[in-house]
């Protein structure tokens, strides 16, 4: 009787994640989280305005939800803040490289961003379609870059660089103040400056901005996309910059 011997099985081992995909992916998850509560408050709040101005003046002839804009803006910005703030020092403990944490971050980051924009602009279309319906106007007093006359196109072009400026801005503020503590708010006119240029440049009358009163709406809104954009890699250079040369004694 020989003895016989099972056949070795072939093990292969279990595919490992991408530290970055592994950062992006649980920041995502926590920014779902948020939004799953955020939009259904701003959706309520929108319904609640709207009839409110309706009972009042008998008809409604602006965009409301255009105006979400500044709650996305501060709203990502304080988010973003929160992740600089806290994930630095959890993500070095767990023996992870501070360069999968900046770019699982950025990519996290921006599609968030990327994907609150995309919302506002489907429910400014949608309001706008509603409005339509009960004959009413629905002109765009928040945004003067993207107004009436503008392409369709230009609202979410608007709308997607300053919510990316808003998010990387947060992100560069919190990493600041990680590295440097009270000693970062005064580098705040640095960090914050592209975000509040922008914002003016979004709500303020062309007029009001020297050389832009006479620049056609294409061209404004490709101008302040060019630079929003510009803004946007800048900022989050820094971030990552700052971020990868975070010290351990930083987070202590």
């Amino acid at each position: 009787m020989t003895a016989t011997t099972a056949p070795a099985v072939a093990t292969r081992a279990p595919a490992r994640t991408s530290p970055t995909l592994h950062v992006a992916r649980r920041q995502g998850v926590a920014a779902l989280r948020l939004a799953a509560w955020f939009w259904p408050i701003a959706l309520l709040a929108l319904a609640a305005v709207t009839i409110t101005a309706w009972v009042v003046e008998g008809r409604v002839d602006v965009s409301i939800a255009v105006h979400g804009r500044q709650a996305l803006v501060w709203f990502l910005f304080s988010q973003a803040i929160q992740v600089a703030a806290t994930y630095p020092r959890v993500h070095v403990a767990a023996g992870m490289t501070r360069r999968s944490l900046v770019r699982g971050t950025l990519l996290a980051s921006g599609a968030t961003g990327l994907a609150y924009a995309l919302v506002l602009t489907g429910v400014v279309l949608v309001e706008r379609w509603l409005h339509g319906l009960a004959g009413w106007g629905s002109a765009l007093r928040e945004v003067q870059l993207a107004g009436e006359r503008a392409p369709l196109w230009a609202l979410p072009i608007d709308t997607v660089v300053l919510t990316l400026l808003a998010i990387t801005t947060g992100l560069l503020v919190g990493i600041t103040y990680q590295r440097w503590g009270a000693w970062a708010t005064l580098t705040l006119p640095l960090t914050v400056g592209p975000l509040l240029a922008l914002l003016f440049l979004g709500i303020a009358p062309t007029g009001d901005v020297p050389g832009l009163g006479d620049v056609a709406p294409r061209a404004l809104v490709g101008l302040a996309g060019g630079v929003g954009a510009l803004g946007v890699l800048v900022v989050a250079a820094a971030f990552a910059v700052i971020a990868r040369r975070l010290p351990l004694s930083a987070q202590a």
